[in-house]
């Protein structure tokens, strides 16, 4: 069966869970955690997803770990608990990051939100408070839905911003632009040889 299909099938069960016990938002913060984690510590991404030495109690005490670990002094909500404990039950916890992803995503848009990331290249390099204000709700016209936006840093992005809305990218960026500058140059001088 396809991982995807999986995936997106244990996020919706996930979302019925935490839609019946109203704490979806408590659950989404805390995947949001969980997910941070795997990315930042392959060491635990590892311990997840390994099907003989580590024990099925001791992957949900790895999740608790995280969760408590954020700084705010919660434990994984039972709801994630619970859910955890399905998954390794059913061999499926090494798919914890594709189901995760799948539930943050399942989560915004049962809610008709949806999620742009704003990169700039520099902290000073802004918008402009009435510029950003266009921009989403030019988005949030075109998509009918309401923008949750953060902003990021690269600075390889030399100037300018590059915007993901979803699937979207609106590259607006200077490295960018000096990209396409790059490779029209490259193909005149190969028409010239």
């Amino acid at each position: 069966m396809n991982t995807g299909m999986i995936a997106s099938r244990y996020a919706t069960a996930l979302l019925g869970l935490v839609d019946e016990t109203g704490s979806g938002e408590v659950a989404l913060a805390q995947a949001q955690a969980i997910l941070k984690a795997l990315v930042e510590v392959p060491d635990l991404r590892r311990a997840l997803e390994d099907r003989t030495g580590v024990s099925g109690d001791r992957k949900i005490a790895l999740l608790e770990t995280v969760v408590e670990g954020d700084g705010k002094g919660v434990s994984l909500a039972p709801e994630l608990r619970q859910f955890a404990k399905l998954l390794v039950r059913n061999g499926r916890i090494g798919d914890i990051v594709l189901i995760l992803k799948s539930f943050e995503s399942e989560y915004y848009k049962s809610r008709g939100l949806v999620r742009g990331r704003l990169i700039l290249s520099s902290p000073e390099d802004t918008l402009g408070e009435e510029n950003e204000q266009r921009l989403r709700s030019l988005i949030e016209e075109k998509t009918g839905k309401k923008l949750i936006l953060t902003t990021e840093i690269d600075e390889s992005l030399i100037g300018g911003f590059r915007l993901e809305v979803e699937d979207r990218l609106l590259d607006a960026s200077v490295s960018r632009q000096l990209d396409i500058i790059r490779r029209r140059f490259e193909e005149k001088n190969r028409r010239i040889v």
